[in-house]
């Protein structure tokens, strides 16, 4: 063993990096209560979660994440922006880090 952690395979990382981004996207939603979050776009993840099941490994596309990832960033600016300090010491239960 080299002691390097275990990395998913590529495709499997791209998967991980997409269920990522709706699963933020969702628990924030619910963090931030109903309407916070245009209900149309919760209804595009929600969506995107549930074809993810019959989507495989190697049919996930980087460019296809990016985008995602990208939509994913500018939502979590817009939240920032709109609940500022205040939202920060809601949404999250742990430590800031």
């Amino acid at each position: 063993m080299s002691g390097e952690p275990l990395r998913p395979s590529g495709a499997k990382h791209l998967r991980l990096r997409v269920e990522n981004c709706i699963l933020t996207v969702l628990e924030l939603s619910q963090k931030l209560g109903e309407g916070a979050i245009r209900p149309e776009i919760i209804k595009q993840f929600e969506r995107l979660k549930d074809s993810l099941k019959f989507v495989t490994d190697e049919a996930v596309d980087e460019r296809d994440i990016h985008r995602i990832e990208n939509a994913t960033n500018q939502l979590l600016s817009q939240i920032k922006v709109s609940e500022g300090e205040r939202g920060a010491n809601t949404l999250c239960d742990g430590p800031m880090h």
